[in-house]
């Protein structure tokens, strides 16, 4: 089912992601067959990994607050192109659109 991403969603999903989820259903087989792995860490401790690996995170339930960064390593033959079902692209600060080679 394609279903248009509402305007500036971009803020509203690093909260909770509402769009583009799998079904608690899905979610329930692939635990199941793959089981969970879970990650804690000290204060300070990092994780990094592929974001189209299947994760998901719960509230932050301590007084500390918790950061999250995106880093996106793409081929300039992979340039961003209009948005797929968004009203609008993202700001330039989430999807640079020049895609000029680095020297």
């Amino acid at each position: 089912m394609r279903r248009e991403t509402p305007e500036n969603y971009h803020e509203a999903s690093l909260k909770e992601q509402r769009i583009g989820v799998p079904s608690e259903d899905a979610i329930t087989e692939m635990a199941h067959r793959y089981g969970i792995d879970q990650f804690t860490g000290d204060a300070g401790s990092a994780l990094w990994f592929d974001c189209n690996i299947m994760h998901g995170s719960g509230s932050n339930i301590t007084p500390f607050p918790r950061s999250n960064i995106f880093l996106v390593f793409n081929s300039v033959e992979n340039a961003l192109t209009d948005p797929f079902a968004a009203p609008a692209p993202r700001p330039d600060h989430i999807g640079r659109r020049d895609a000029t080679p680095l020297a």
